[in-house]
């Protein structure tokens, strides 16, 4: 998946709260289909769709738990403080969207 197919990925997830509609939306778009006309979609990127959607619409509390950290742990690795951290954990603020894709690159879980 390209950069740009990622961040249209990201920015997508909002809109929906049904990953199964998200997935089948966004491999039956002209972003993801092949360039030839009759060609199917790439159903080997149904996976990597899911995890995006969750990167992004799912809860920071959940999320952690996915790239197997703790708020402390989340704070010290990513150089966040902790107060952030826990504000995201608790539903206070938002974590960005860029910052949920970095974290969730740089601790394996999306590629």
């Amino acid at each position: 998946m390209t950069d740009q197919q990622i961040a249209l990925a990201l920015a997508e997830a909002h809109n929906y709260a049904d990953v199964d509609a998200y997935v089948s939306d966004l491999l039956l778009s002209s972003a993801f289909l092949p360039e030839a006309e009759d060609a199917a979609p790439d159903l080997s990127l149904a996976e990597d769709l899911r995890q995006l959607w969750t990167v992004s619409a799912a809860p920071f509390k959940e999320l952690l738990a996915l790239m197997g950290l703790n708020q402390s742990a989340c704070s010290r690795r990513f150089g966040v403080p902790l107060r952030t951290v826990q504000g995201w954990a608790l539903g206070e603020r938002e974590c960005p969207t860029y910052v949920r894709r970095m974290m969730a690159e740089l601790t394996g879980l999306i590629r």
